[in-house]
Order: structure tokens, then sequence, then C-alpha cells
């Protein structure tokens, strides 16, 4: 009876699946002996890497694919994509990333760019190898679906590729590794500095960036905050910091609302998609929707990266703008800890909302980190 009421709520919770898109049946071909001593049995071992070869071009360069599907959120996605880049050049391969063959949750229905890949709506390609080479040569690699902070040297044996690290872990070598690999596409740089240009100018700004909507029920992730403990966050830092301007980021249309009623011509804002408690972020008949939502996010990260500070709780998009930033972002945090398991997590937002500290209801202080 459990295994049914936690299907059920799964079900009710997480209706964002890639959908049906055009996915090409490749189909590798048994790679010969002397192929396999290119990569030392170690390696092979503890990164759990595939090799395989799917024709006989490129003999002698071996091809890295990334992929995961169905993947999360858009920045845990660029997270592990980062993580294996690194992993990729310590072993002086060829990056190609593919989520056209393995989608993730952003990939539309319709060629966005001319592209099903849903990478390249976003970036530019890591190499100039197309999916059709890199699936007719002799020796490719399929990263796993685990990754690890340390890349592949360093990994340890009590520590080898079991844990996936957040955007605030990431340090000076995945830095490197960004710079070098990953080019976000100009229609986003363009879009963003044009939008700070405009709005920052002469303007101290706070960036807010809050989860809601799913994230009140979800399971074993961070709580939201309450509209009390951001009014009161937002308050001190305005009163300490004199900001001029707030530049909201989130996919909740009621904390905005919340935000507009609250401060006003002060709130500044990009046209996200947003939703609301009942209405799951990816449902819409919308072919772009997902395009959309991927857009959105990385739009508030570049805008959220330029501005003075950032106020937010545990997630992706403020801890990606402070790892791109080319300052040191000072930031404040709201941490009300993790949910539990599915069942607590459907009422205990909830009701801790309604209770006073002291009784397990959420504090109302917040950490601040002025780097």
């Amino acid at each position: 009876m459990l295994n049914y009421i936690r299907k059920k709520i799964l079900e009710n919770q997480h209706k964002a699946k890639p959908i049906n898109v055009y996915r090409k049946k490749i189909k590798p071909i048994c790679l010969p002996k002397k192929y396999i001593a290119k990569i030392k049995k170690k390696e092979i071992r503890e990164l759990n890497l595939q090799h395989l070869t799917y024709g006989k071009k490129n003999k002698n360069k071996f091809f890295y694919v990334i992929r995961r599907t169905p993947g999360a959120g858009f920045f845990s996605n660029l997270n592990f994509v980062i993580q294996n880049l690194l992993i990729c050049d310590q072993l002086k391969m060829i990056p190609v990333i593919d989520m056209e063959n393995y989608p993730t949750l952003y990939n539309c229905k319709i060629k966005i760019g001319n592209s099903r890949n849903s990478w390249d709506y976003f970036f530019n390609k890591t190499s100039n190898y197309s999916l059709e080479e890199v699936y007719k040569s002799k020796n490719v690699i399929l990263c796993d679906n685990r990754t690890s902070i340390k890349g592949f040297p360093e990994v340890k044996k009590d520590s080898i590729f079991k844990y996936f690290y957040g955007f605030q872990y990431l340090d000076s070598r995945h830095k490197k590794i960004f710079k070098k690999y990953i080019k976000i596409k100009k229609e986003f740089l363009n879009f963003s500095n044009n939008f700070v240009n405009k709005k920052f100018t002469n303007k101290k700004v706070l960036g807010i960036c809050f989860r809601g909507s799913d994230q009140k029920k979800s399971g074993y992730a961070p709580y939201t905050p309450t509209e009390e403990q951001m009014l009161f966050a937002t308050d001190s830092l305005i009163k300490k910091y004199k900001f001029d301007k707030i530049y909201i980021c989130t996919e909740d249309i009621d904390y905005l609302n919340f935000y507009k009623k609250n401060y006003g011509n002060k709130v500044l804002y990009s046209n996200s998609v947003r939703t609301t408690d009942k209405i799951d972020l990816f449902d819409s008949q919308d072919i772009k929707h997902r395009y959309k939502i991927g857009k959105g996010n990385l739009n508030d990260m570049l805008i959220l990266s330029k501005t003075n500070h950032i106020l937010f709780a545990n997630s992706n998009i403020p801890h990606a703008a402070i790892f791109y930033s080319k300052k040191k972002l000072p930031h404040s945090i709201i941490d009300n800890g993790m949910k539990g398991n599915i069942f607590i997590s459907q009422f205990s937002w909830y009701l801790r909302k309604r209770l006073p500290y002291f009784l397990g209801g959420f504090k109302k202080e917040f950490r601040s980190f002025n780097v």
C-alpha cells in the first residue's frame, strides 16, 4: 500500500519527463581487443565508462560522449557536463555532448536553431565533430551517470564517483574547464547585457532567487522560504546596503507578485516562464515551452551574476551565478534545511510555516557571506 501511495504522489508531483523526440537507433559493433588497450583498465573500472565502436572513422581519436537522461534541472545538467569535461580533459579525449539521443527535460519536439540536441539550444558545440560523425567512429566512450568533483586522477577508494556535487563546490579547475569548453550563445549574452545596461546603470541591485511551486512539496529538497522570511531578509539587506532595485528570479508567480506588492517599482524581472503550486512548470502545449524554461533559467543566471548581492535559498541558479560572475559576489542564504521523504514533504512545509520557531517553525535569521 505504501509503495502504491508513493507511486501516486510521484506521478502527481513530478510530471516533467523527456518528451518523445526523434531518436536515432545507433547500434555499436564489436570492438576489437587491440583498441581496448588504449585506455587503462583502472580508468574503465573506476569511471564505469562504456568503450564502443560505431564504425571505421577517426580510428586514432577517442570521443568522450557526455550524456545524461532524463537529467534534472538546467544547471544541474550543466554542472554534470562541467564535471565530465574535467574528466574528459584529464583523459585527453574529445568532448561531445549528446542531448539528442539522450534527451533531457528541455528537449522540444521540434528543432530549435536547426538542432534536436538541447545542448545546442543554449551553448556552442564543445568540438568540431557532429554527432553523426561521432557515431560512425571507431572509439566512442560513453560517460557514467555518476561523477566526481575531483575528476579522475585524485579519486580515492572511499569516494569513487558515488556523489554528485552542487555548483557551490566547484573550484578554479572547473572555472578553467568552463572557460575552455563552454561558450554561451551570443543571443543570451546580448539579452542579459542589454537588460543590465538598461536597468542597472547607476543602480545598486539586490538579486533575489527563490524556488516555489513544486519545491514546497518535493521530497529530499531544500525547504523554500516563507513570505515572512523573504520580507525580513529583503528589508534587512535593503536597510543595510541601500539597494535601489531588486531583481527577482523565481518560477513561482505568487512569489513574484508578493515582491511587486511589497516593493513596487523597485522590482525588476525578465520574461521567464512562471507557474503556481497547482500547475507543473513543464506542463504546457506550447511546442517551444521547454526551450523557454531553459532560456529563462539561463537569462536569470546571467543577470543575477551582475547584481551587487544575491539573496537566495540553496539552488543551482544562484550558485551558478556566483560561479560564473567575474567578480566576487556577496550573498545571503535563507537555510531552512532539507525536507525528508515524499510522504512527510507533502505537508511539512505548510505545517512549519504556521508554527512558531520554538515548536519547529522556521526562524527569521539568515546567513550572509561578504566574499
